[in-house]
């Protein structure tokens, strides 16, 4: 009876066991994204509802510090100890720098797949591209924004609300609207032309809108010296040469001549702008939008942050479906509110216009004809040669087929002893 009854006992013991098995069984995903222990309200709400919709996951999420060299510290050391995130919410840069080190695992056979995919913003699908394969998607866009002074536009006798929309135009313009003390001092600038930090943003929608790719994404190979981009360095050194700015450090957004109130026309990445709007208010309601232009094509710069999954991640089946929660509609827009993130998907790009008329529909159109840092492994070293270039020609040193000629040479020359370029 005994035996009987201990074998009823065993075998219920093991069907529950079975039974519940499944349920109690728990996967944990790691999770690990850049910021500060203030900016992560979004990110803690979003794994708690994910969390509470699926009670088997466990997110385990690391914050990480923004700046790029201490992030790739700790990508390094996560990779020697086997302990790579399976979800990392990633800079731009990194899906070259990393993509290139085989460190993200490949989305092609889960976006496939996925019925929402066409929702999407292109550029969000093509930032997170490497060699043409899909690593990343993005979340969180970035864009430099064009900006002009409608107070000033009325004082110089411009329509103010008709920003300018050719480069022809904007010369023009930056002409009238530049004002200059008895001694030719430039007190309040036409528009903003920075002497540091151009070549990370500045330069680039110049000479992209202009038809230069720049740098072939596919061979990883400069473009420099072609008749886009030198056009576009010719164009921003005449009107330096004009003197219609003042030099600034353009990475220095509070330093901005349209910032700080003496500059008519400028450019500030969006994160930026939404400071110096929270700062001063007023300053917002002065501020009309330029849309991107260029003799080719527009453009304008974009920034990105992207989901990727990690390669050696155990859990990427997981791992996806909570990129899909995160890149769902719903959490889109709560990202939008809490962090003011610009959404991605085209479906909600009306309800995100609506929210501020005339700012947000200048995001969207910055944002769709944005694109950010070439994806390759050597982006970050390019940026040096282009800066270097940049300088070169504004300060008069080279012409600016000559400065470009050079660096494309010298960038060549450094990459091939790098091993990146045969």
């Amino acid at each position: 009876m005994k035996k009987n009854a201990f074998a009823v006992l065993t075998i219920a013991t093991m069907a529950a066991l079975l039974l519940g098995g499944v349920a109690s069984a728990q996967t944990t995903i790691n999770f690990w994204y850049a910021g500060t222990a203030g900016q992560d309200k979004y990110f803690n709400g979003a794994i708690k509802r994910y969390e509470a919709k699926n009670p088997n996951i466990k997110i385990k999420n690391t914050i990480l510090p923004s700046p790029n060299p201490e992030i790739e510290a700790r990508l390094n050391a996560s990779k020697l100890s086997g302990t790579f995130p399976d979800v990392f919410a990633a800079y731009l840069i990194f899906i070259g720098t990393r993509g290139a080190q085989g460190d993200f695992a490949s989305m092609e056979e889960y976006f496939a797949k996925w019925e929402e995919k066409g929702d999407l913003l292109g550029s969000a699908v093509d930032m997170g591209k490497f060699k043409g394969k899909l690593v990343g998607l993005g979340y969180a866009p970035a864009p430099l924004m064009q900006l002009y002074r409608k107070d000033y536009f009325a004082e110089a006798g411009l329509d103010p609300n008709k920003p300018p929309t050719t480069w022809e135009e904007l010369h023009a313009y930056a002409r009238k609207l530049v004002k200059r003390d008895s001694a030719g001092t430039v007190i309040r600038t036409g528009f903003d032309i920075p002497t540091m930090d151009a070549a990370n943003t500045f330069i680039e929608p110049f000479m992209r809108g202009n038809g230069s790719p720049l740098i072939d994404e596919i061979n990883f190979a400069p473009t420099w010296t072609d008749e886009g981009a030198i056009g576009a360095l010719d164009f921003i050194v005449k009107m330096w040469n004009e003197k219609l700015s003042v030099p600034f450090d353009f990475e220095q957004w509070s330093e901005h001549p349209i910032t700080k109130g003496h500059g008519s026309m400028g450019a500030v990445i969006g994160p930026g702008l939404s400071q110096a709007f929270d700062k001063n208010p007023d300053f917002k309601k002065k501020i009309g939008f330029i849309p991107p232009m260029g003799p080719k094509r527009p453009y304008t710069f974009c920034g990105y942050r992207l989901f990727t999954i990690g390669s050696d991640s155990k859990v990427k089946d997981a791992a996806w479906e909570f990129i899909k929660f995160m890149m769902s509609k719903d959490e889109m827009w709560q990202r939008f509110k809490d962090e003011m993130i610009p959404p991605t998907r085209e479906s909600l790009t009306e309800k995100f216009i609506q929210d501020d008329p005339e700012y947000n529909k200048a995001i969207a159109e910055h944002v769709k004809y944005g694109k950010g840092k070439a994806i390759t492994p050597w982006t970050g070293i390019a940026s040096r040669y282009m800066e270097k270039a940049y300088q070169e020609a504004l300060n008069g040193r080279k012409t600016a087929r000559q400065a470009l000629v050079d660096a494309d040479r010298d960038l060549r020359a450094e990459l091939k002893r790098l091993g990146f370029m045969q």
